[in-house]
């Protein structure tokens, strides 16, 4: 077979020229390809970006639409708590207003001596509720802000001798022996005294309620380093587990269920309203306890909140 020569292409000029440089020009077209897949790739990318951010916006729109429902419920809750805790207390005074009227007897004798200890059973069973609702009334009303603030300048030594006196019956129904210790030329206190008054008993009456028999609580008030005013309510009680102290403070919470001292149950509100009053008073709150041994908390009143000493 006689092969066939046909015509040869010519080779240009341009391509013989282009020859040396055609390794770079393979080697710049593999770069662009592979820009363009990367390129190609972080866009897939940003619009799958885009769609989990559009994702997120979503949620955290759901997440505040449900915070401000639960808000408004809460809100709601506060104020029907704080309206029926308003009428259950206008009978439970009525109740404590006539049982008192009737151990009096001011229209003569009532008998038989049961009766006596029937009222005084009915006083102060409904003492200790109109206790309770006004607890959860003042909460009530500190969660929906309407609590109200009577500030002035007050004499920190007749505030606590008003409350050794509020408390002085139930510490000696317990034979608890109850001092009160105040520094003299103590300066005023800027606040609300009846608040204040309110943290002191609150804080008193869980020492009388915690104490035996033969214990000792002090109430003492001093001025601070910084200018301030300490006040410190000191017990010989049955204490507070270590574990339970960081909870103290917190709404209905009973940390002091203890077998030394029998029959003493609160509704966990008492010291948790301490806590929102003191924060009122832009004060600060400390305890320390020792089990079998007692409990101290103290109550640190600012610089400016003090004044004159009086």
């Amino acid at each position: 077979m006689v092969p066939r020569y046909g015509p040869q292409p010519k080779v240009s000029l341009k391509g013989l020229l282009l020859l040396p440089v055609m390794p770079l020009v393979w080697v710049v077209r593999g770069v662009k390809r592979r820009r363009d897949r990367q390129k190609n790739k972080l866009q897939r990318e940003i619009l799958d970006l885009r769609r989990e951010i559009k994702g997120l916006r979503r949620i955290n729109m759901e997440l505040m639409n449900g915070k401000e429902r639960a808000e408004i419920s809460d809100q709601r809750k506060s104020e029907f708590l704080a309206r029926i805790t308003h009428e259950l207390r206008t009978p439970l005074n009525a109740v404590v207003g006539f049982a008192d009227l009737v151990r009096q007897e001011p229209y003569g004798e009532l008998g038989n001596p049961k009766y006596g200890e029937y009222l005084t059973d009915i006083r102060s069973t409904s003492a200790h509720m109109l206790d309770l609702v006004n607890d959860l009334l003042d909460v009530a009303k500190i969660e929906a802000g309407h609590i109200e603030m009577r500030e002035s300048w007050a004499s920190v030594p007749n505030i606590l001798d008003d409350c050794r006196r509020l408390m002085t019956a139930d510490a000696s129904a317990g034979g608890i022996e109850l001092v009160v210790k105040t520094a003299p030329d103590l300066p005023a206190l800027h606040c609300d005294p009846g608040r204040v008054r309110q943290i002191v008993v609150n804080l008193l009456s869980n020492s009388v309620k915690f104490t035996p028999k033969g214990g000792r609580i002090t109430i003492a008030a001093r001025p601070d380093r910084v200018g301030g005013i300490v006040m410190r309510i000191e017990d010989t009680g049955i204490g507070i587990p270590r574990d339970a102290l960081e909870d103290v403070f917190e709404p209905y919470t009973q940390v002091r269920a203890n077998h030394l001292v029998k029959g003493q149950q609160g509704s966990g509100l008492g010291l948790s309203l301490v806590r929102i009053l003191a924060d009122l008073h832009q004060a600060t709150l400390g305890i320390e306890s020792v089990e079998r041994q007692g409990t101290t908390v103290t109550v640190r009143f600012p610089p400016t909140r003090v004044g004159r000493a009086t």
